[in-house]
């Protein structure tokens, strides 16, 4: 009698001793692969997702083409802003700032048509300035 009792008390344990709080990882990595990392809407905005959809990577518009129009933006998954780049029809074409990952300006310029132009200023880690450099217009 003893043992029956002890067989059953043992065996209500276990079955209350099942976890269902929490959801199985099948059903997370569902829920993260349902949602794209990139999206474009009708207005050509284009966005690019880290794996979590928690932060933004890239931005910026499109046009019909598919060709980066305007600004566009790059972020770390921390959310600093990585580099601002200004496009016409695909190509750089107009300022640029690059930063390092803490933020810092690593270098700045200008473009026209994909070339570089005018005054580029490149600093290091700490951003204090290292180089200053001229580039012509003549190809």
């Amino acid at each position: 009698m003893k043992y029956v009792v002890f067989s059953l008390l043992l065996t209500f344990l276990f079955a209350c001793s099942e976890d269902t709080s929490k959801p199985e990882k099948d059903d997370l990595t569902e829920d993260i692969q349902e949602k794209p990392l990139t999206t474009l809407d009708r207005n050509g905005k284009f966005t690019e997702w880290y794996p979590g959809h928690k932060q933004i990577k890239m931005e910026g518009r499109q046009d019909k083409d598919g060709r980066r129009q305007g600004v566009w933006k790059l972020y770390t998954q921390d959310g600093i802003e990585l580099s601002i780049t200004v496009y016409k029809d695909g190509i750089k074409d107009g300022h640029i700032i690059v930063r390092y990952p803490t933020g810092i300006l690593r270098y700045s310029g200008q473009y026209d048509m994909d070339e570089r132009i005018g005054e580029w200023k490149f600093y290091d880690e700490s951003g204090q300035l290292v180089k200053t450099e001229n580039f012509s217009t003549a190809k």
